[in-house]
C-alpha cells in the first residue's frame, strides 16, 4: 500500500492564514477556515471563483444564517460532527452555495473549526481528502489558543445563566449590562427547559441541536437545563416559541433514548415564557416542577411537556402539603380500600379509570377489560359503600384529585 505524502511539512510553522494559501494551492480551489461558531478566521486568494456564500462570509466575517440554516436541516453539519473523513456537498444554488468539500477540525471529541474547500476551479476527488484530512491535523495547534478562549467566555456564559437561574439579580438593567460585557444577544422571549437522563452525555449527544438552534445551556448532573427564546420584538410570540421548544424535544427525546442505559428514562419539562430576565427564576421552577410531576405520573402525563399543559397535576403537591397541615383523610375513600383488601376486589382501580376517561363508560369498559354491564354494577357498589354520586361533578371531581394525591404517598 502506497505511503501518502506530508502535504504539509514544510509549513508546520505557518500561520492559518498562510496555511488556507497552501491548502488553497494544493487543491486549486478557494480555501476557507472558520471556528467552532463559524466566525470567519483565514481564507485564500479565489481570483474571480467565488460564489455568493463565499462573498458574505468574508464580507460578514461570518457564514451567513440561512447558509447554516440550510446546512443543518440538511444535515452536512450532522456528518461534520461526528466523523473524521471530508463531506461532499452539492450545491446549493438558491442559497447561493456552489459545491463545497469540508471536514471538521477537532481535538479529540471537540470541534474547534472548520475548513471549507469551494469546488469550482476543478473538481474535487476522493484522493483530495487526505489534504484536508492532514489539513485538518495541522490547523490543530492554529486553532487551540483560539478554543482556550472561547472556553474561558463559555464558562463566564453559563456561570451568568446559573446565577439568573438561581435568583442572583433582581435588576433587569444589571442583567442585560453584564449580558453586554459577555457579549451575550439574550432573546426578547424566553423559557426555561430541563432535560434528564441518567448515564447520559446530554450535551455531547445533544450538541448538533444545541448549535443549530444557538442555544445557552449548564449541565447539573443528569440534567441539562436550556434557554430557548424568540429574537422577535413585532408582536406576541407565545405560540411561536412553543413550537420551537416542542420541535427541539421532538427532535432530541428520541435521540437521547438510543443511548441512555437500559430502564432509565428520557424525560422532558419547560416552563412558562417571560419577557423580563428577573423572571427566570420562575420558569426555572416551573420547568423542575413538570419535571417532577411526569416522574410522579408518567402515564397521566405522557406526551406533554409543558407546565402550562399540568391541567390538575399542577396543583397536586401544594393541595398535598395543604391536607397533612391540616391532617385531613377522605375517609370515604379509606372505606374503598378497606373493601377492596378484605374482598379482593379492584373497586378503586375501577373508581380511578372512570375518572380518568372522564366519566366514559364504553372507554372505562375497554381500558379495564371488562363488559360494560360488569362496569355498571361495580360503580354501583361503589357508590353503596361510599355513599357518593358519580354523577355529581363537585364530588367527582373532588374524588379525582384525592385519588391523584394519595399517589403520591404510594397507598394506592
Amino acid at each position: 500500500m502506497p505511503v501518502e505524502p506530508n502535504y504539509f511539512q514544510q509549513y508546520q510553522h505557518a500561520d492559518i492564514d498562510e496555511l488556507a494559501d497552501v491548502i488553497g494551492e494544493l487543491l486549486q480551489n478557494p480555501i476557507t477556515v472558520e471556528d467552532a461558531d463559524h466566525k470567519l478566521i483565514a481564507y485564500s486568494s479565489h481570483g474571480e471563483s467565488t460564489d455568493e456564500a463565499r462573498w458574505s462570509t468574508i464580507m460578514g466575517r461570518r457564514v451567513p444564517e440561512k447558509v447554516l440554516t440550510r446546512l443543518w436541516k440538511d444535515g452536512v453539519f450532522q456528518e461534520l460532527l461526528t466523523q473524521d473523513d471530508p463531506v461532499h456537498i452539492p450545491a446549493k444554488d438558491e442559497i447561493g452555495l456552489g459545491k463545497r468539500v469540508a471536514i471538521a477540525i477537532r481535538r479529540g471529541s471537540d470541534v474547534l473549526g472548520y475548513i471549507w474547500a469551494q469546488e469550482v476551479n476543478r473538481p474535487i476527488t476522493r484522493e483530495d481528502d487526505e489534504i484536508l484530512r492532514q489539513a485538518a491535523r495541522v490547523a490543530v495547534s492554529r486553532l487551540i489558543q483560539r478554543q482556550g478562549k472561547r472556553k474561558a467566555e463559555e464558562q463566564r456564559r453559563k456561570e451568568f445563566l446559573w446565577e439568573l437561574l438561581l435568583g442572583n439579580h433582581s435588576s433587569e438593567a444589571v442583567i442585560r449590562q453584564k449580558a453586554d460585557s459577555l457579549q451575550m444577544q439574550l432573546p426578547t422571549s424566553y423559557l426555561i427547559c430541563i432535560i434528564e437522563a441518567a448515564g447520559a452525555r446530554l450535551d455531547q449527544y445533544l450538541y448538533p441541536l444545541l448549535m443549530r438552534d444557538k442555544l445557552l445551556w449548564v449541565v447539573d448532573g443528569s440534567q441539562i437545563i436550556l434557554l430557548i427564546g424568540l429574537s422577535d420584538t413585532k408582536k406576541d410570540k407565545s405560540d411561536v416559541l412553543i413550537r420551537k421548544v416542542e420541535q427541539f424535544l421532538s427532535d432530541s427525546l428520541g435521540k437521547l433514548e438510543a443511548h441512555v442505559t437500559e430502564g432509565c428514562q428520557v424525560i422532558a419539562g419547560y416552563g412558562r415564557d417571560y419577557k423580563s430576565y428577573t423572571d427566570i427564576v420562575k420558569s426555572y421552577r416551573e420547568a423542575l416542577h413538570a419535571l417532577k410531576i411526569k416522574k410522579l405520573f408518567p402515564q397521566e402525563n405522557e406526551g406533554i411537556h409543558g407546565y402550562h399543559e399540568l391541567g390538575i397535576y399542577r396543583y397536586l403537591l401544594q393541595l398535598k402539603q395543604w391536607e397533612e397541615e391540616q391532617g385531613y383523610q377522605n375517609e370515604r375513600l379509606e372505606k374503598l380500600r378497606q373493601y377492596d383488601r378484605e374482598n379482593q376486589t379492584t373497586l378503586l382501580t375501577t373508581l380511578e379509570t372512570f375518572l380518568d376517561a372522564a366519566g366514559k363508560v364504553n372507554k372505562t369498559a375497554e381500558r379495564l377489560h371488562i363488559h360494560i354491564n360488569t362496569l355498571s354494577y361495580r360503580l354501583r357498589r361503589i357508590e353503596e359503600i361510599m355513599r357518593v354520586d358519580l354523577d355529581n361533578m363537585n364530588q367527582r371531581a373532588a374524588l379525582y384529585l384525592e385519588l391523584k394525591i394519595a399517589k403520591l404517598d404510594g397507598e394506592q
